[in-house]
């Protein structure tokens, strides 16, 4: 019979990747130096988390005892592995629009981006243990305020944008850079969903 594989490790290695790729986003946005190095390292990352994810997937089909519902891992791996997708995407936007030095609105929701993801990892770590319920919604709850934080900066830098900025073009690069980092903290908030979804059916 198919062993049970360490399915809470190979989530947590990919909630280690989301980290470590926020991190990586964060020194980007406080330090625009040496970009292309920087974007070719989260890329490389990106491929790393990849591999531990689609490993993870082709583990599903070939494991017959799982410790909680096998779509319900293939959901959140690939929820997860999403968060770190957008991170480098937003990474990347900030080379594709040609982005001089980041604001400080954008640095602000880089660090929230951080903090989301390493809650997601305690979040997921805390799954092992059904007494741990308590500590999977109050990691989430937080996980949720930090998007409405993140989208609050985010409305009132473009408002400060249209303001303040008189190039269309600036404004328009800005913009679709808070959106995208946005998007980011968005995704962390499904994973937070996600989390507190599955730890309602354990408990």
């Amino acid at each position: 019979m198919p062993k049970e594989e360490d399915y809470y490790g190979l989530l947590e290695q990919v909630a280690n990747f989301c980290i470590e790729g926020a991190e990586q986003l964060k020194q980007l946005l406080e330090d625009y130096t040496n970009v292309d190095l920087k974007l070719q390292a989260m890329e490389n990352l990106e491929h790393a988390c990849d591999r531990v994810t689609h490993l993870t997937i082709s583990r599903l089909n070939e494991t017959f005892i799982t410790p909680f519902d096998r779509e319900d891992i293939h959901k959140l791996v690939i929820t997860v592995d999403d968060v770190l997708d957008m991170t480098e995407a937003a990474a990347q936007r900030m080379q594709m629009c040609r982005i001089k030095k980041p604001t400080e609105d954008a640095q602000k929701m880089s660090r929230i981006i951080l903090e989301q993801a390493v809650r997601i990892h305690r979040a997921i770590n805390a799954l092992r243990d059904t007494r741990n319920y308590n500590v999977i919604v109050d990691e989430c709850v937080e996980i949720h305020r930090l998007e409405n934080e993140s989208d609050i900066i985010m409305k009132r830098a473009i408002m400060k944008l249209f303001d303040e900025e008189k190039d269309a073009v600036e404004i328009m690069k800005l913009k679709e850079v808070y959106e995208n980092l946005e998007i980011v903290s968005d995704r962390a908030e499904a994973v937070a969903n996600m989390i507190q979804g599955i730890s309602v059916k354990m408990s």
